[in-house]
């Protein structure tokens, strides 16, 4: 059912899935309030309404069904639109909106008179209200959602301008009455009589059925005629500037898309052999998306701004013999405010809380996630102050509003400050619903130099030692040493010499993982925390390590192969 009614919200233009489709409902609403529109005016016609007053019937029965129909529906589909933590909330802030307010005067006529009784002498004027689905246009009309739209922000300029045509109406209108009610008794009797002479020459329109005829009548009435000119120009300035600024602005935005949609494809999926997978590109150099893509330098710095699925990233790389330093473009898959999350029927999560700060090792989890299908979450905006640099990100570095640290903070231990970002406690939250019957979370992250065992692969399960007795965030710890042996096995064959694996030992300790702590103690989780050297998460080592670390993984944790 959740699954309908989202696709429900799609055809209904909420959400870019079913965009064409949306496009195309809209369309025909839009035919059917013009054609609405076209038989009220023929029914105005005796003689047509006479002979095809059937056809109109059946018309308008067709009509309110159809209107009716996607009113119940967008009502029921509210809380998707207006997402929060009581629905009825999302009902009346949908029911209290201009759109549906419309919507509802657009069905109300049909159903007035089967609900109260009405005299049949009005029934053509109550009929005459239905001109009002006329303003159904305006939520389908970009350019006419566009004027409304300015007229809300230029409210103030507006009326403003409106209180200078009402000052200059009163002073002029008294001025003329007492200029020419000696004169023109009928026609300038009181100031109030005035008011219509002051009106249509403020305005400009001069039907000339009243018209000053003294001296200073004439002179004031071609001053407030000059005045009009000025003063309707203002308004109308005003509303043509903005329209004109935000069609560029649309224009703008639309090619930014178009851009990012552009971006979105060249990091298509690609089938990896050493994965046996499809899995996104990582990055691209942004030399290559310029001269690839035909794509001013400007207008991709723009389209990594903020927080988005975009960001740049510095590397070292070895070019024609030379190590040089080099400005990538990153894409990620983005659905949450903390970075990703990725639900799937496994009972294995991939956890990456340093997606920001340690270069590759959020793509190489993602990378594992696909090839093992498992659940998948990932930290991608957040990192620690120091990291947050020009040196790491290209550009000016990062706001250090992100600066916070996703895997070992007092926040996990129950010591929470009074700086937790609410994106953290999203990842709390998820975590909390990720964790399921029997899974086993494995939480990724890198180490840049070589440790004491000169290992290239360095799994954490070790707890803690009382009285002897070693404690493990890991049940049965015959699996883990299982595959242990097992990927130095797969990394002897993969890469033609022994690289070693290392488990436990002084290398890193819980102390330094909250987050371990977090999913063990409160979740009651089995942990895997596995730390991978840097130099394997760059190009195609990336994949070789990716593609055994799993296969170990399925025989050994997962038990399957």
């Amino acid at each position: 059912m959740v699954a309908f009614k989202q696709k429900i919200a799609g055809y209904l233009g909420y959400g870019h899935k079913y965009e064409k489709q949306a496009k195309k409902l809209d369309f025909f609403i839009e035919m059917l309030v013009l054609l609405n529109v076209f038989a009220v005016v023929l029914e105005s016609v005796d003689v047509v309404e006479s002979a095809l007053s059937q056809y109109f019937n059946v018309f308008e029965i067709f009509t309110v069904s159809i209107f009716s129909l996607e009113f119940v529906l967008r009502l029921w589909i509210a809380d998707l639109k207006y997402p929060g933590k009581y629905k009825w909330h999302a009902y009346r802030k949908h029911l209290t909106h201009p759109g549906t307010i419309i919507d509802f005067v657009a069905i109300l006529p049909f159903f007035i008179p089967y609900i109260i009784d009405i005299d049949l002498r009005h029934l053509r004027v109550l009929r005459l209200v239905r001109l009002l689905r006329v303003f159904k246009l305006t939520k389908y009309s970009n350019s006419l959602h566009l004027i409304v739209k300015i007229m809300s922000e230029k409210k103030q300029e507006l009326l403003a301008t409106l209180l200078l045509m009402f000052s200059v109406l009163v002073i002029a209108s008294s001025l003329m009455y007492y200029f020419e009610r000696n004169y023109q008794p009928e026609k300038f009797a009181t100031i109030l009589h005035a008011f219509w002479w002051g009106v249509i020459t403020l305005t400009t329109v001069g039907y000339g059925d009243t018209y000053p005829m003294t001296g200073m009548g004439r002179v004031l009435g071609s001053m407030v005629a000059m005045m009009g000119v000025m003063i309707v120009a203002i308004p109308t300035a005003i509303i043509s500037s903005s329209f004109v600024q935000k069609m560029e602005e649309t224009k703008y935005k639309k090619r930014m898309s178009d851009i990012r949609g552009r971006l979105k494809e060249a990091f298509y999926k690609k089938f990896i052999p050493e994965l046996a997978c499809k899995v996104r590109r990582g990055q691209l150099s942004i030399d290559a998306v310029k001269m690839n893509l035909e794509l001013a330098e400007q207008d991709i710095y723009k389209i990594a701004e903020g927080k988005n699925e975009f960001r740049f990233r510095n590397a070292r790389i070895m070019q024609n013999g030379i190590l040089v330093d080099k400005l990538f473009l990153e894409y990620r898959e983005i659905n949450t405010g903390y970075g990703t999350l990725t639900e799937r029927n496994s009972e294995i999560v991939i956890v990456s809380p340093e997606s920001l700060n340690k270069q590759g090792i959020g793509y190489f989890a993602y990378c594992i996630s696909e090839k093992l299908k498992a659940n998948y979450i990932s930290n991608e905006f957040y990192g620690d102050e120091p990291e947050l640099t020009e040196e790491n990100f290209g550009d000016k570095g990062l706001e250090l509003e992100i600066a916070y640290n996703f895997r070992n903070n007092k926040s996990y231990l129950g010591k929470a400050d009074d700086n937790v970002p609410a994106d953290f406690e999203d990842w709390i939250a998820d975590l909390e619903k990720l964790k399921k019957n029997n899974n086993t979370f494995i939480v990724f992250n890198s180490f840049d130099y070589p440790n004491e065992y000169n290992s290239v692969v360095h799994f954490i399960t070790f707890k803690s030692a009382k009285n002897g007795v070693e404690e493990h965030t890991y049940d049965d710890m015959d699996d883990v040493y299982s595959c242990v042996e097992n990927l130095k096995d797969k990394l002897h064959a993969k890469f033609g010499r022994p690289l070693d694996v290392s488990i436990n030992g002084n290398f890193q300790n819980i102390l330094h993982n909250n987050i371990m702590t977090y999913l063990h103690d409160t979740l009651q989780a089995d942990v895997i925390f596995i730390y991978i050297f840097k130099d394997y998460l760059m190009h195609e080592n990336l994949f070789k390590m990716a593609g055994t670390l799993s296969d170990a993984i399925k025989e050994d944790i997962i038990g399957v192969g």
